[in-house]
């Protein structure tokens, strides 16, 4: 070979090298997802890395432990679909998450009202299906308050399968939750403690005040129930 041939060859290989990998994303799925794969509790993530759940039932319905809209703490509803072996979840405040299998596993995509026609998403990241009995407290629960001043108020909490909880009242409103083994505990940080149980086919939520005796009688309790629509 000619050197002048070589050094063209080597420029050419440089050249290749250094351009950008082709996008995956908006690329057609490698597999159709069924409506059985879809169906349960999926991990994602938003703009920020903040990790939050979506629940996608059979009936169609579909919830998130996203708690940082203009709702908090209730999450977000909305339902969900397959579309050209996508899984497209619309939630009611217009934003849409599209589910799918891409080259490197399942990823997520997510669009704004505004922007849907846009070809790139206005973020996007891994999507990984939970499949552990844990995950039974994922999601978004009503119940009421028991707390001094806000005592019979309606309270939402977010269990997120990161560990990580959101209430719907108070100035400090975080807190974390683990399982237990007979339900699961919820620490917040303003010093309040809960313990959710199963009782039959309820779920009962005992909780005490910062400072009390956790293994003494609660401050107040009441049933929790699974917000799906």
């Amino acid at each position: 070979m000619k050197p002048g041939a070589l050094q063209v060859l080597s420029l050419a290989l440089l050249a290749a090298s250094c351009a950008a990998p082709p996008s995956v994303v908006g690329r057609t799925p490698l597999l159709p997802m069924s409506a059985k794969v879809a169906e349960g509790t999926w991990a994602l993530t938003d703009d920020r890395n903040d990790t939050f759940n979506v629940i996608l039932r059979g009936d169609g319905s579909a919830t998130s432990t996203w708690s940082r809209g203009t709702d908090g703490a209730r999450g977000e509803q909305g339902g969900w679909s397959l579309r050209d072996g996508e899984v497209v979840v619309q939630w009611t405040d217009g934003w849409i998450d599209i589910l799918r299998l891409g080259r490197y596993g399942y990823e997520k995509v997510s669009y704004a009202p505004q922007d849907r026609e846009r070809d790139l998403p206005n973020s996007f990241g891994q999507a990984v299906k939970l499949s552990t009995d844990t995950m039974w407290w994922v999601g978004v629960w009503r119940t009421t308050s028991v707390y001094d001043r806000t005592g019979g108020e309606e309270l939402f909490v977010c269990l997120s399968s990161d560990g990580s909880a959101v209430k719907s009242i108070d100035a400090i409103n975080t807190g974390c939750w683990q399982m237990q083994a007979d339900g699961a505990a919820i620490h917040w940080s303003d010093g309040w403690y809960t313990l959710l149980r199963r009782e039959g086919s309820s779920v009962k939520g005992r909780s005490w005040k910062p400072g009390a005796d956790h293994d003494g009688e609660p401050t107040g309790s009441d049933i929790w129930q699974e917000v799906t629509e």
